[in-house]
């Protein structure tokens, strides 16, 4: 079944759960109450990632091609641990575990995709050849990556509409790119969740009336861990295994490392939330929720055009255009330190007294 086909499964799906799910996690007690640290001023139903999970495991099981019994076990998987991931994450939303105890599972979980044979073993290399690696080193990569993309999912889940939002900007980007390259099961995986991410954005754009919550965060991040692991084709057809999914998510992937940064600089806690992710400095700028979540669409855009432009330059100019997207995201974030740091200097000069 075509991608657009099992896009507009998972938005519709998505659309008609979501209100119901809402509901039920009302009834249960599953709200996020507003807090110092936290935006919204009233509690919202959590638990948005069931509907997120229903509607794409829906519009899989709509699209799977019957007769292909490769396609049927790879199905399977995703479906079986992915229902782990969501039920860890409804149990998060419920009982708000501690960082530690929520790390240990993520990491039970990139355990269980190692051992089901979704791994990060070989790597193309840009310059030639590849790179094998041992049972040791592939077991830790793949953990960390599916970690790291959980996490970073997670992280950017901090405003009305913008995890899922970017989510389904950079899962297209990145549906196109797969179809560019005649790749299979990333393809479908990946259009299913842009479409589950849409429907579910009805509901949950500024003012929310529903939360992904960790179980659809986390759940969302693991999607992306898994496109990038399932289909060989797609990876030996791309000059860096994982690059393109990287590029995409940038702006998550960003954030992430510069929250651990600063937690780790101040002798705080890494898992201690705080708000000085991109989206809360930009909010404290002036911005409205609406302005700040467009302006990231619109960031996370770019970088899915920047993710394409991977698959149409030759291989050994991959790191040079790498090295130009680091430039410019080092350059974005200094603009933001300046525009940050000029802010509080006219105010400090409009709160100091006259003589």
């Amino acid at each position: 079944m075509t991608p657009l086909v099992l896009f507009f499964t998972g938005l519709v799906v998505s659309f008609l759960l979501t209100p119901l799910v809402r509901e039920l996690a009302l009834s249960w007690g599953i709200v996020d109450h507003p807090n110092r640290r936290k935006i919204h001023a009233q509690p919202i139903a959590r638990m948005g990632g069931v509907a997120v999970y229903l509607a794409w495991v829906l519009a899989l099981a709509i699209g799977l091609e019957k007769r292909d019994i490769a396609s049927m076990g790879l199905f399977v998987m995703l479906m079986s641990v992915g229902l782990v991931m969501v039920l860890f994450g409804v149990w998060d939303d419920w009982v708000d575990l501690r960082g530690r105890v929520k790390l240990a599972c993520q990491v039970a979980i990139g355990t269980l995709v190692f051992l089901l044979g979704a791994r990060i073993d070989v790597l193309s290399n840009p310059l030639g050849g590849q790179l094998v690696f041992p049972l040791w080193l592939s077991y830790l990569f793949t953990v960390c990556w599916v970690v790291g993309m959980m996490n970073a999912l997670n992280l950017i889940d901090g405003m009305d509409g913008l995890a899922a939002g970017i989510a389904a900007i950079a899962a297209l980007f990145l549906v196109v790119t797969g179809c560019y390259l005649h790749a299979g099961a990333a393809v479908g995986v990946l259009a299913a969740l842009a479409g589950a991410c849409l429907g579910f954005l009805r509901y949950n754009f500024h003012p929310a009336s529903i939360f992904l919550g960790d179980s659809g965060s986390q759940f969302i991040g693991f999607v992306f861990a898994m496109a990038a692991l399932v289909d060989k084709q797609y990876k030996t057809a791309t000059a860096m295994a994982l690059l393109m999914p990287l590029t995409a998510l940038s702006l998550p992937i960003v954030d992430t490392a510069l929250a651990i940064i600063r937690r780790w600089r101040g002798n705080r806690s890494l898992f201690r939330a705080d708000r000085f992710h991109i989206h809360h400095r930009l909010l404290r700028m002036g911005l409205s929720q609406r302005q700040v979540v467009l302006f990231l669409y619109l960031a996370t855009a770019y970088l899915g055009l920047f993710a394409f432009m991977f698959v149409l330059i030759q291989d050994r100019w991959a790191l040079l255009l790498l090295a130009l997207l680091g430039l410019g995201l080092v350059m974005a974030l200094q603009v933001l330190r300046f525009i940050e740091w000029t802010i509080r200097r006219h105010v400090r000069q409009m709160n100091r007294p006259r003589r």
